[in-house]
């Protein structure tokens, strides 16, 4: 990579995470993370980073009619990531660590005073972020009281269950987004009727260890992350377990993340302007499987609206056949395939092992120029 092309990358990828912040991603996790990490190995070759480098600073703006919060105490910062088994095995190293489900929401910190929840912001920047305490009071997961006086922070992820997204997958694409934009709503009842559900993964305190956080948090009436003690020796397999428990669960995730136990030892790995150094991601990707579409299907569904419908030629995924995917609307599908045709190559993939969806197509305008 020349010193062009990596300053044309950053412009890039920083174009593309403001676009995955606004709820309306442009390019898959795969795509985003591949020039993410082309960047961050011309930064270690040649020892420049551009100061506008996502490697190392959260890079996008808050552009909504939310009101603008300072987060308080510790920032919410990102994660330094790989998608190299090699890699993570050399970080976990000898340490005692936990392994969690990387939640696919979006980030969001509460807070409670006097056992009252008095605060709810998204992660925005990682210093500043988006009041959205009216949407917190009416989603279910999200206790309005707790049984402790003591201040209490709770950062986690807002999701949408694949269960809880089907009666929504005619308008958006992934319950990624879903959960994204509806979170930002204003109006609070529409935010109500959207399904949504709050997953906790951590707590600002000072307690030992991580898994004494995870029981409190549990304890106080959240949800809490799926997560287990990393079986360094059978790491991979222990990876296929989460995810399984993970599909069981309805969870959309893209990856793992892996935590030091050890909270003093966490805190001594210190911190970059991106991300905690004590924790680690692994981001893992659904596997495409290449087929061929056989006819576009109009289904009407429960609501009375029109979806088109893949179909085909039947594909073996994760153990089951495959031979028809949601396109969810005309939008999605035109951006999906361009124009369809019988013969087009698609790529399928079942998104968390649970729902069939096309993640390419060979498009016909780029078989006339070939």
């Amino acid at each position: 990579m020349t010193r062009k092309e990596y300053e044309e990358a950053i412009e890039r990828l920083n174009y593309l995470t403001k676009k995955y912040d606004e709820g309306c991603p442009e390019v898959s996790d795969e795509e985003w993370d591949k020039l993410y990490f082309e960047c961050e190995q011309y930064e270690r070759e040649t020892g420049y980073a551009d100061p506008k480098s996502p490697v190392n600073t959260v890079q996008f703006d808050i552009k909504t009619a939310l009101k603008k919060v300072t987060h308080q105490g510790q920032p919410m910062l990102s994660l330094d990531k790989t998608k190299d088994i090699n890699v993570l095995t050399d970080w976990v190293g000898e340490e005692e660590c936990v392994v969690m489900a990387k939640m696919d929401g979006l980030t969001l910190r509460v807070t409670y005073e006097e056992g009252k929840l008095v605060g709810a912001e998204t992660r925005g920047n990682g210093i500043v972020g988006e009041d959205i305490l009216h949407n917190a009071m009416v989603i279910p997961s999200i206790p309005k009281a707790i049984s402790t006086k003591k201040k209490t922070v709770i950062d986690g992820e807002i999701i949408c269950k694949y269960d809880d997204f089907e009666e929504f997958s005619t308008m958006y694409k992934n319950p990624r987004n879903f959960a994204s934009g509806s979170i930002r709503l204003l109006d609070s009842n529409e935010c109500s009727r959207r399904n949504l559900t709050f997953v906790a993964w951590d707590s600002i305190t000072d307690e030992a260890n991580f898994l004494d956080k995870l029981a409190t948090i549990e304890k106080l009436g959240f949800i809490v992350v799926p997560f287990e003690v990393v079986d360094v020796a059978n790491i991979e397999a222990q990876q296929e377990r989460m995810r399984k428990a993970c599909a069981d669960l309805n969870y959309p995730i893209d990856g793992l993340v892996y935590r030091i136990n050890n909270t003093k030892v966490w805190l001594s790995k210190g911190k970059t302007d991106h991300a905690f150094q004590g924790s680690f991601a692994f981001k893992f990707y659904d596997e495409m499987y290449e087929t061929t579409l056989l006819e576009i299907e109009w289904s009407m569904g429960r609501t009375g609206v029109i979806t088109p419908v893949a179909i085909f030629e039947p594909v073996e995924i994760d153990g089951t056949i495959v031979q028809r995917a949601s396109l969810h609307n005309l939008s999605i599908m035109r951006e999906t395939l361009g124009t369809p045709y019988v013969g087009q190559k698609i790529w399928v993939f079942k998104a968390n092992m649970i729902i069939p969806q096309i993640g390419k197509a060979e498009k016909m305008e780029d078989v006339e120029n070939a």
